[in-house]
């Protein structure tokens, strides 16, 4: 199933909507804009219609879309243009359908083999990035860390790359649960992910490293949540927030400091450290 969402020529309207449409788990938006300037988001949604049906009530006024049927050699055929790409320093993201293409690694950088499927998580969003910028820049030898909204499990997956004892994903969309845990295997890290598709209310833990990756609204709603989450003397990785627009956000975070930002193509990344 494929959606098409009309947004007039208005770069809010359009960066609001393309935010509403990765929070839904999609792996690829389209961007056509016609002569009259008026732009055209398309993407697949899989089956998860009635999912996307309650995101999109939420859009901005004037803002109109429709669901098609398409053809699934259609819906797939980004995959013939995504290759490996670097992230940071540190990273090489490769696509689990091109491991055995011969791709080559620069000495020194650490391989994170994904496989999206009906996931968000390839790692080439700029949040993503900025998350993966972001963890390079913080110690993350023995600790355990919380990744809200997994999707495909690439930033726990990340951590425990680079040494993280223990890493838990959850996420709303059933799909992360199969998909992060393939993923882990592919990167031999399986032994130490974990993810589930039970409520953040739920997580007892406490964790050193705490990272979310979604929408600026959903942080809000969750913020008194995540904060519990978060261990003394922790760090908090927020995303999904635009850069100069995130004061709302970080209002509803008052126990925690702002100590790092990381902007990325519009998108901030923000790493919090609770006030001693």
């Amino acid at each position: 199933m494929a959606l098409t969402v009309v947004v007039s020529p208005n770069d809010c309207d359009i960066e609001w909507v393309s935010d509403v449409l990765w929070g839904l788990g999609v792996v690829a938006i389209e961007e056509i804009v016609d002569a009259a300037g008026i732009v055209r988001l398309r993407t697949s949604l899989g089956e998860n219609r009635v999912d996307a049906e309650d995101a999109l009530t939420e859009l901005p006024d004037g803002v109109t879309w429709e669901f098609e049927e398409v053809d699934d050699r259609l819906v797939d055929a980004w995959r013939d243009h995504v290759e490996a790409f670097d992230v940071g320093e540190r990273f090489t993201v490769i696509p689990a359908w091109r491991t055995l293409d011969g791709l080559g690694v620069a000495t020194g950088r650490t391989k994170l083999v994904i496989e999206p499927g009906s996931t968000f998580g390839m790692g080439d969003h700029p949040t993503t990035r900025g998350c993966l910028c972001m963890m390079e820049k913080i110690p993350l030898a023995d600790v355990s860390v919380l990744d809200v909204g997994c999707g495909s499990g690439i930033l726990g997956i990340a951590a425990l790359k680079m040494g993280s004892s223990t890493a838990h994903g959850i996420d709303i969309n059933p799909a992360s649960v199969r998909v992060s845990m393939e993923n882990a295997r592919a990167n031999g890290v399986e032994a130490n992910w974990s993810v589930s598709t039970e409520s953040l209310s739920s997580v007892d833990d406490a964790f050193d490293v705490v990272v979310a990756n979604i929408l600026a609204p959903v942080l809000i709603d969750l913020s008194a949540e995540i904060s519990r989450t978060v261990g003394d003397g922790g760090r908090l990785i927020l995303s999904g927030v635009l850069d100069g627009r995130y004061d709302h956000v970080l209002s509803h975070f008052v126990e925690f400091e702002l100590i790092e930002r990381v902007v990325i193509d519009g998108w901030a990344t923000l790493c919090l450290k609770r006030h001693d």
